[in-house]
């Protein structure tokens, strides 16, 4: 048998109606198989409570007359049968008449059997579909609360990242560069906000996209010496933002740029230059 007709004869084992050979074949599978033996357990569990369950019967108030009728005639019978003839001198001790099973009882217990066999089995996949309910319940509520606390984290990045651009922006000691497209990315527009306390931050519009394994990097500019500044992917439209902090006693730049360099930014920039702008006096 394979797994599955082997998990379906459970509640049939359970019982003890099974032959030998499907009897032997389920004992040799429950011994490697820890989910059919678990569920043999609950089948177990299942018969032995079916008695308990039962609702009394009260018998006839005729039975009782019938019965006792019944035991009254049977003395008689059994001396009559000692006061005939014997055919033979020896002396065989009488035993009581055995009564063969009548077919109509065979028939109800057979039909009782397979009553409880089915309504074991009905009682195991009504429990089994409820334990897999209350999984599912289980694991959509961990997805929920695993979304919820990525949402939250994702918040407080916003926020700390908008409450950075916001001392940035009202620091007094602001520089703004505008950076313009070069004929590379002619389209392309950028700010960058400066400040030598309060950070960096710079926002651009319409880049183009990039090829695979490139990124674009800022570089603020002083003198003739470049400043790596952060990497950065826009997004379809070409846009994107980034908040950064700035070096400590880091001189004011001249000016920001913007290259295309490989994936995790360059020491020194990759030429030509998609993205400049200069800053004021």
């Amino acid at each position: 048998m394979t797994h599955d007709e082997i998990k379906l004869s459970l509640p049939a084992f359970a019982l003890g109606a099974l032959d030998p050979d499907e009897h032997a074949e389920v004992t040799a599978h429950l011994a490697t198989c820890a989910e059919c033996a678990a569920a043999l357990v609950e089948e177990e569990r299942v018969v032995a409570n079916i008695g308990l369950e039962a609702t009394p019967v009260t018998p006839p108030i005729a039975l009782k007359s019938r019965v006792l009728a019944r035991i009254a005639d049977e003395p008689r019978q059994d001396v009559a049968a000692a006061r005939a003839p014997l055919a033979d001198s020896r002396v065989v001790p009488l035993r009581p008449p055995v009564r063969p099973r009548s077919v109509w009882m065979n028939g109800l217990l057979l039909a009782a059997s397979v009553a409880i066999a089915i309504g074991a089995s009905l009682y195991a996949y009504a429990l089994r579909d409820e334990v897999m309910a209350l999984r599912g319940a289980v694991a959509a509520a961990s997805d929920q609360s695993s979304r919820l606390r990525q949402e939250l984290a994702t918040m407080r990045r916003d926020w700390a990242t908008l409450t950075r651009a916001m001392d940035v922006m009202k620091a007094p000691d602001l520089l703004r560069v505008d950076l313009k497209g070069q004929p590379q990315a002619p389209a392309a527009t950028g700010r960058a906000l400066w400040s030598p306390g309060a950070g960096l931050v710079f926002t651009v519009e319409r880049l183009p996209a990039l090829p695979a394994g490139r990124v674009y990097q800022l570089w603020a500019i002083t003198g003739t010496t470049p400043t790596g500044s952060g990497v950065f992917t826009p997004d379809a439209t070409g846009g994107a933002s980034m908040t950064v902090p700035v070096p400590a006693g880091m001189a004011r730049p001249d000016a920001f740029g913007v290259t295309i360099e490989p994936v995790g930014g360059s020491a020194t920039p990759t030429m030509p230059i998609v993205l400049l702008g200069s800053a004021g006096r």
